[in-house]
């Protein structure tokens, strides 16, 4: 096993890429290969040592993963910093959770938790969309439901909540999953009358016609609330 060593540690960003120290070779899209150092990266996560160590890997495929966000994780190991930016978020947060890079998932968490503060009542759609998704994409791909817990619990604080995010989130709901109707259905419990409009103005705009996801809504919404 590599010797002990406390990360996060600035090995010095000069050293990824490098001919000398690279003894092993990541493979980007696009065809565009990264070397970098077994030792270093062995560091960080116990996965790497497996795959170094154990399994004897001197090549790793990374076509998975956008190409920037692989160099900025693989630039946060070499230098114990990271400026994390929202496109590239999903996939350095999955790079984490993949090799079990604890300290880096932290601070993935740190920034997404300071971008959920930062939600207000004036906040755009386009912000909370963002939040959103993401959240869901922790909980459905990485098992990892605390993203989408603290986002629920912000959407949920906003009194505009259905005009701002809501509303125009379900737009188009007939094309939503079931597990997306049902935090729509979490998010509007306190108040379902706010569901019950979207469905009227989306029969309304249908002809009338009762579509499965509306059938569903009605089934699972808590009509005594609107009484």
């Amino acid at each position: 096993m590599a010797p002990k060593v406390t990360v996060p540690l600035d090995f010095g960003i000069e050293n990824l890429h490098c001919e000398f120290h690279g003894n092993v070779v990541l493979k980007l899209q696009g065809g565009e290969d990264m070397k970098a150092n077994s030792l270093i990266l062995s560091y960080h996560s116990s996965v790497f040592v497996h795959l170094f160590l154990e399994l004897q890997q001197s090549v790793l495929e990374m076509e998975d993963f956008v190409g920037e966000a692989v160099k900025s994780f693989l630039g946060a190991l070499y230098s114990g910093e990271i400026l994390l930016e929202k496109h590239l978020f999903r996939d350095v947060n999955k790079l984490c959770h993949v090799f079990k890079v604890e300290w880096l998932a932290g601070r993935c968490g740190d920034y997404f938790t300071s971008l959920v503060g930062g939600v207000s009542p004036s906040s755009d759609y386009q912000t909370l969309l963002f939040l959103f998704e993401e959240a869901r994409f922790c909980s459905r791909v990485m098992k990892c439901n605390k993203f989408l817990d603290l986002v629920l619990e912000k959407i949920c604080s906003l009194e505009n909540r259905a005009e701002i995010f809501v509303e125009p989130y379900m737009r188009n709901y007939s094309e939503l999953e079931t597990s997306q109707l049902d935090l729509m259905l979490q998010i509007t419990r306190s108040n379902p009358v706010f569901l019950l409009k979207i469905m009227k103005k989306n029969l309304e705009s249908e002809g009338g016609v009762f579509n499965a996801a509306s059938r569903y809504l009605l089934e699972n919404v808590d009509l005594c609330k609107c009484i």
